[in-house]
């Protein structure tokens, strides 16, 4: 049996599998809201990424190996991370969300990658594990973030605030929220106009979108204060959300030359 190895900055990656959700008998991923089957007793609130949906999915059991694993959209690598067992931390973790973790005090990352992978394999999109066996897994991924930026860690933003500011250009915003990334895509792009779909807009984030932002023009507006950090992001950086289709997408203009 010939084992599929990808080098990564001189690593070899061994393949695992593709990550594949429970389907449905309509050969849908099967769709869960765990966070309703919480009793809530201490009435915490949800965190950014607990309203779901989210899927199931499994990897082989027996990996009981530490080191550092890639997911890979495609030819894109979009996500690094370390494990000290990576069964344990796909089955248990990524792949089965408890309604506890939907709340705040409850590991949000599990939420936030099991949400990415069901809509990106909603689109179609073939979605890869790779693993490094290796015990020096914190230096060998955060060397891989530094690298690679992937999309999906959110670590990755201060890295990009670094070399952003070392633009130069007084325009940019002297704070930082988690809607930089947004602020320095649209900085650097050339275009007067720039339209953008909601899962573009948050493929550039590296998170999904409030629910609000999903039904309220309200978070869409033009207005420029520390309560609104995503028009902080785009009117930083130049520009003005002129049209959007919630759901759908925003235009943002150029708002001076």
């Amino acid at each position: 049996m010939n084992i599929q190895i990808e080098r990564i900055l001189g690593k070899p990656f061994k393949y695992v599998c593709d990550i594949l959700p429970e389907l449905n008998d309509k050969g849908m991923p099967k769709e869960f809201m765990p966070h309703k089957r919480y009793k809530n007793t201490s009435n915490l609130q949800l965190h950014e990424y607990g309203h779901g949906s989210y899927c199931k999915f499994k990897i082989p059991f027996g990996l009981n190996y530490e080191g550092v694993y890639i997911i890979k959209i495609r030819i894109k690598i979009v996500y690094v991370g370390e494990c000290s067992s990576l069964s344990h931390r796909f089955n248990v973790g990524y792949g089965n969300i408890s309604p506890r973790n939907c709340y705040y005090g409850g590991q949000s990352t599990n939420c936030r990658i099991n949400n990415l992978i069901l809509r990106n394999y909603k689109k179609n999109f073939r979605i890869r594990l790779f693993f490094y066996s290796i015990d020096d897994r914190f230096a060998i991924e955060k060397r891989m973030i530094d690298r690679i930026n992937p999309i999906w860690n959110l670590s990755k933003q201060g890295s990009i605030k670094k070399n952003y500011e070392n633009l130069g250009d007084k325009t940019m915003s002297s704070g930082y929220s988690k809607y930089y990334p947004l602020e320095k895509y649209l900085y650097e792009s050339k275009e007067n106009e720039v339209r953008l779909s909601f899962p573009e807009i948050e493929d550039i984030l590296g998170f999904i979108l409030p629910n609000s932002a999903y039904e309220y023009t309200a978070l869409w507006g033009n207005e420029s204060s520390g309560k609104r950090p995503q028009a902080n992001a785009w009117m930083n950086a130049g520009y003005k959300a002129s049209s959007y289709e919630l759901g759908g997408f925003v235009v943002f203009s150029k708002s001076y030359p």
